[in-house]
């Protein structure tokens, strides 16, 4: 420590601070004591600590009256030892500096502040080699704690990118590289976009309408990536990217980062394409989902070495108000990304463990997967080709709830791109204004726009999102849901941020073409997956208790009337209550048979949709509506008993209850089941059993043959 005090007073007569292009940099022994500058990223809560500044000191030797003043600047590797540490460990450090083990008076005179902060390195693209997780550039992805002085209050951001100028020192406690920052800035907040390069890419526009500029940006990509064929990946990673920070429209306020997912069979060039957007937009991160636990994009709580505690952030937090890409992101399991379904809708995440604290998500995410085989495995992959309608494959890696969360959703097939289109000689040149569009993004992000919706915009989009609905609405993928007008208005935007939809770039205005050009995307690519003719099949129709008897009725014939209708309607009571059963339970606990009953049955039930299999048999919601009507049914089986006769009386609409039938002398103990379905059509018909009940209806409303309700 002694060296690194004197390197530090000769620290006037060096020349400048040694500038990091990385902060893993600080490891190299040759920096130690020396001064640098590098760039961090925020990642944790602060701790402060209260260390002094200026210290008097007054003692005797022999009688004799000494004093003394000691000053610790604000570079001294000193500072580190008082930071943390117990009152008792603090004055005997003092003593020891004054030189006196005891017989000493010493008086703190002033504090300064010192703030322990964990940070990474800014990085692009993060991946898993071996048993570590590297960035873009070679280098192990980690944190370090640091400590910075300071003689005012800091506020530290998570997420926010900090320059830091100070001396590389060993942790006194610990021994760990350290750095002893003095300067802490915020380049962030002093960034501005160039407007002249936005007025080159404006004038390149210029007499081009929405569809051709968006046109004009999808190619010349196109051609600065070398992908071919997959313009659709292109066009929702663009929209994602310029999705605004926050949207008003229809006169309130909604979130605007926006939320996609590209799915589809390996080496279409999913991965690739959002790799080469991050190089030409110059922002956001894209990261493995080995490096994209739970914790891990959330955040979690640490102890430090003193006992204290601080949440280190995940990366949904450090990318706050930019974008994170995550590649692979089926190998997280449904309920990972449930629990994040809401951080995803409110931007926030809140840690409530040792460490309480939260912080901001307002985070652009794109989710990249493959399809999954649940049967299979847990990292077993299937094609698109697999699926009766591609759309389906959404629903391998995500929720319904982390669906309906999604701005829009993109589809690669292998069998969409001919090899002989992809094995080809380049020859593809691009315009270079193209990358002006990083400028475009950095106008965009920095939310100093205001947005406009023209009213005819405001009708289309309301219109659109009514057309939507109802063509691809689907209860199993509910990737256009109810609140598909926000989705459009956020994506509305960003086409209009894509495309310098601005005079002055002080205000941007959202028109009908953009409403149209997106509304347009979303139909075309949610047809070609079959989207829409999945959610004309799954279309809720209200099952009638007709309904439900004839699918009884049709068990009995298959069964050959080895079931009877009590077995049948306690089978479906079974099966929606358990949720799943085996073909073993139901073998066991109604004692049937393979061949004669087991089997016909689960033929009956899988064609008419009532069960769904899977490692095991689950209920559809076809068969929980048909349990419910045979609930209401039996609740409508009416019993009047002595002295209480019922009076006929009218519903809502005027016409007779079928539950009120008037019914007069009753014998002293005569009990009578009458017949809803009867007296729904004005009929006063009633039995002495309930097996007499089931016998007339079979006969009489379902049709069933003598025999075959005998």
């Amino acid at each position: 420590m002694s060296k690194i005090v004197r390197e530090l007073e000769s620290l006037e007569t060096e020349k400048k601070p040694i500038i990091l292009s990385h902060l893993n940099m600080i490891e190299d022994p040759n920096l130690t004591g020396k001064t640098v500058i590098v760039d961090a990223v925020v990642s944790s809560t602060s701790i402060a600590y209260l260390v002094p500044m200026q210290i008097e000191a007054e003692w005797e030797v022999s009688g004799k009256p000494f004093s003394s003043e000691i000053s610790i600047g604000e570079k001294d590797p000193r500072n580190l030892q008082f930071a943390g540490c117990n009152i008792d460990v603090k004055y005997k450090r003092l003593r020891r500096m004054f030189g006196q083990a005891k017989n000493i008076k010493i008086e703190e005179v002033s504090w300064r502040t010192v703030y322990r902060v964990r940070v990474r390195p800014p990085v692009f693209t993060l991946e898993k080699r071996g048993e570590k997780i590297v960035d873009e550039r070679g280098f192990e992805y980690k944190a370090y704690d640091i400590y910075i002085t300071s003689d005012k209050a800091i506020t530290f951001q998570p997420s926010t990118l900090i320059r830091l100028e100070g001396v590389c020192a060993p942790n006194p406690r610990t021994q760990k590289i350290t750095l002893l920052a003095y300067k802490a800035s915020f380049p962030e907040e002093t960034t501005t976009y160039n407007v002249e390069a936005l007025n080159i890419l404006k004038e390149v526009f210029k007499g081009k309408n929405i569809k051709e500029r968006l046109g004009w940006i999808l190619a010349n990509f196109e051609a600065y990536s070398q992908i071919v064929g997959r313009q659709n990946l292109a066009e929702a990673l663009f929209l994602d990217f310029f999705t605004p920070g926050w949207v008003k429209f229809n006169g309130e306020i909604q979130k605007g980062w926006g939320n996609t997912n590209l799915i589809g069979d390996t080496t279409t060039a999913k991965s690739e394409t959002l790799r080469k957007m991050i190089m030409l937009l110059k922002a956001g991160m894209l990261i493995t989902a080995e490096t994209a636990s739970a914790v891990g994009l959330t955040g979690t709580a640490t102890q430090v070495e003193s006992g204290g505690w601080f949440v280190d952030w995940g990366f949904l937090v450090l990318c706050d108000r930019k974008f994170l890409g995550i590649d692979g992101a089926h190998k997280l399991p449904f309920s990972q990304w449930a629990a994040l379904a809401e951080a995803e809708r409110s931007g926030v995440i809140i840690i409530a463990k040792a460490a309480k604290s939260s912080a901001y998500a307002r985070t652009r995410q794109a989710k990249i997967s493959n399809p999954i085989d649940r049967e299979a495995g847990k990292f077993t992959t299937k094609i698109l080709a697999d699926f009766l309608y591609p759309c389906q494959a959404l629903g391998t890696t995500l929720d319904k709830t982390s669906i309906a969360r999604l701005d829009d959703a993109v589809f690669a097939d292998s069998r969409d791109v001919k090899a002989e289109d992809i094995n080809i000689k380049f020859k593809g040149v691009y315009d270079g204004t193209l990358k002006i569009l990083s400028e475009a993004l950095k106008w965009c992000w920095s939310g100093k726009a205001k947005v406009e919706f023209t009213e005819k915009a405001s009708d289309k989009l309301l219109e659109e999102a009514t057309s939507l609905y109802n063509t691809f609405f689907c209860q199993t993928i509910p990737l256009v849901s109810i609140d598909v007008k926000w989705k459009l208005a956020r994506l509305s935007t960003a086409l209009a941020y894509l495309t310098l939809s601005t005079e002055d770039f002080t205000i941007l205005t959202v028109t009908e073409d953009h409403v149209k050009e997106v509304a347009n995307f979303l139909r075309e690519e949610y047809s070609r997956v079959g989207l829409n003719s999945l959610a004309q099949e799954t279309r809720f129709e209200a099952l009638t208790m007709e309904d439900v008897e004839f699918i009884i009725k049709r068990i009995i014939e298959a069964t050959k009337a080895a079931l009877d209708k009590a077995t049948i309607e306690n089978i479906f009571k079974f099966i929606v209550l358990q949720g799943r059963v085996t073909r073993d339970q139901l073998k066991t606990k109604f004692g049937l048979g393979e061949t004669n009953q087991l089997r016909p049955l689960l033929a009956v039930l899988s064609n008419e949709k009532l069960v769904r299999a899977g490692r095991g048999l689950y209920p559809t919601p076809k068969l929980v509506q048909a349990y419910k009507l045979m609930l209401s049914r039996l609740s409508s089986l009416t019993r009047v008993e002595k002295g209480s006769p019922k009076v006929q009386g009218k519903d809502k609409m005027g016409d007779p209850s079928p539950n009120l039938v008037n019914l007069v002398n009753l014998d002293k103990n005569q009990t009578l089941f009458v017949c809803p379905l009867c007296a729904s059509h004005g009929k006063q018909v009633s039995f002495n059993s309930q097996r007499e009940l089931d016998l007339h209806i079979l006969r009489l409303h379902t049709g069933y043959p003598d025999r075959e309700v005998e």
